[in-house]
């Protein structure tokens, strides 16, 4: 069987595709990262909201809710922070998942002239083959 003309630009599409798939894995994973980080933020904001009603009950001095306060606050921009920080993520992700069904069709297109090739070679010894056997019968 003859080699595949275009065996080589198939090897570098896969070795593409693989990294592309490697670049998207890491980018998914910074963006869970950023998810654990937004929830790690939101449970505490809610432990403190909590922690806020019980001492409300309790009594609870001014210095205390200035603090609490300020907790609060900086909680928020934290978490405003970080959303704006996973919305990028999401767009890097989008991003890294384009790119790599991008390779993907690429590597398919060749992958797809290969199959032909090789039927159409597939075929041409089929056909020989036959003129072979009717020429010896």
């Amino acid at each position: 069987m003859p080699r595949f003309r275009l065996e080589t630009a198939l090897h570098v599409r896969e070795r593409l595709e693989m990294l592309y798939q490697k670049a998207l894995a890491e980018q998914v994973k910074v963006e869970q990262q950023y998810r654990d980080k937004k929830q790690l933020m939101e449970e505490t904001l809610n432990h403190h909201h909590k922690d806020l009603d019980d001492a409300k009950t309790q009594g609870v001095t001014i210095n205390q809710l200035l603090m609490g306060d300020r907790f609060q606050e900086r909680i928020e921009r934290q978490l405003e922070l970080t959303q704006d920080q996973l919305n990028e993520q999401l767009d890097i992700v989008e991003l890294k998942r384009h790119e790599l069904t991008v390779a993907t069709q690429k590597k398919r297109v060749l992958e797809i002239l290969k199959e032909k090739e090789i039927k159409k070679f597939r075929d041409e010894t089929e056909r020989l083959e036959r003129l072979e056997v009717d020429e010896i019968a």
